[in-house]
């Protein structure tokens, strides 16, 4: 016999008076129930940034509700709770969304209801970059898009710090900001080193090149993600687009030649010229794979000088 749900929206419930009602664990951020029918998803922003849940919340618009799948840990997993929350329509389940409201008596948590929702048909999830636990290393996590799937609640107090996916990518060329210059970690090198050099080497080419030339970059939001991606140099005059490594190695050239292509997809511009900026002059045979895929590289020499190396 399947058990009614007769909490109010809006009501609340401890965990253990949920357990007793309609089943499920105690403690998990998803807990699917064997008592009934059901998926329970659990929202608490002032603890889940312990974990790098950050995403939690309502889209500006209203309509979409991001939850951050479980795993404090690694890159995300679709298993467990992620999976029973995924699949909770083939499954024949409810979704039931709470937020974490005061207390009741002591240390207990108070968890107020919104609602039902479900996965979004259309996008169900998008991947995202998040720090671990205790602000540990950055790691994949899913992102899960849920709507309401009747009455819900809908408060101020619930919004995401972050802004939902859109249907397309979005462009615009917006001011140089040295101190937040996007960088990647290079293996064996601390991203905070990497990040330094880099924005060290973009400094010492923006004062070689003199203030005749304008630069600027662009502020690209994917399809399917929600978090925006920021080129290095866009420099307007010559219509060039540069991605500056710390280093000159393989790995890091091979990782500018696959931004460079990826942000190339989105700036709809004619005949953008796309240029890595190194420390050093590259090999041989990384110049040679720089030319092939017609981009062009741009080094510094012992001096405090560039070269341009166009093949």
């Amino acid at each position: 016999m399947s058990i009614p749900w007769t909490t109010p929206v809006g009501g609340y419930l401890t965990r253990a008076e949920r357990v007793a009602m309609y089943g499920g664990g105690m403690y998990g951020g998803m807990e699917p129930s064997a008592k009934s029918p059901n998926v329970f998803i659990y929202s608490d922003p002032s603890r889940g940034e312990t974990y790098g849940y950050t995403f939690d919340g309502w889209d500006p618009d209203e309509e979409v509700f991001l939850y951050t799948g479980e795993g404090p840990e690694g890159d995300q997993q679709m298993t467990s709770g992620n999976l029973a929350l995924l699949d909770h329509r083939r499954a024949g389940r409810v979704v039931r969304l709470f937020v974490a409201d005061g207390v009741t008596t002591g240390t207990t948590k108070n968890h107020r209801y919104l609602g039902e929702f479900e996965i979004d048909p259309e996008l169900p999830y998008t991947i995202e970059r998040a720090p671990g636990q205790n602000n540990g290393p950055m790691r994949n996590v899913f992102v899960f898009r849920l709507l309401p799937a009747g009455d819900y609640l809908d408060r101020a107090a619930d919004r995401s710090a972050v802004v939902d996916a859109p249907g397309g990518a979005t462009v615009r060329e917006v001011a140089l900001e040295a101190t937040n210059l996007t960088t990647v970690a290079v293996p064996a090198t601390p991203p905070t080193i990497a990040q330094k050099r880099e924005a060290e080497l973009v400094a010492r080419f923006k004062a070689w090149m003199g203030p005749n030339h304008i630069f600027t970059r662009h502020e690209i939001v994917p399809p399917g993600h929600f978090k925006a991606l920021y080129t290095d140099l866009y420099e307007r005059t010559a219509n060039e687009l540069y991605e500056a490594k710390a280093s000159a190695t393989r790995e890091a050239i091979r990782m500018a030649v696959g931004q460079l292509l990826d942000y190339r997809r989105h700036i709809k511009v004619d005949n953008l010229r796309l240029v890595i900026l190194v420390p050093k002059r590259p090999s041989a045979d990384l110049l040679d794979f720089i030319r092939s895929v017609g981009a062009e590289c741009c080094y510094e020499i012992p001096d405090g000088t560039f070269v341009r190396w166009a093949g």
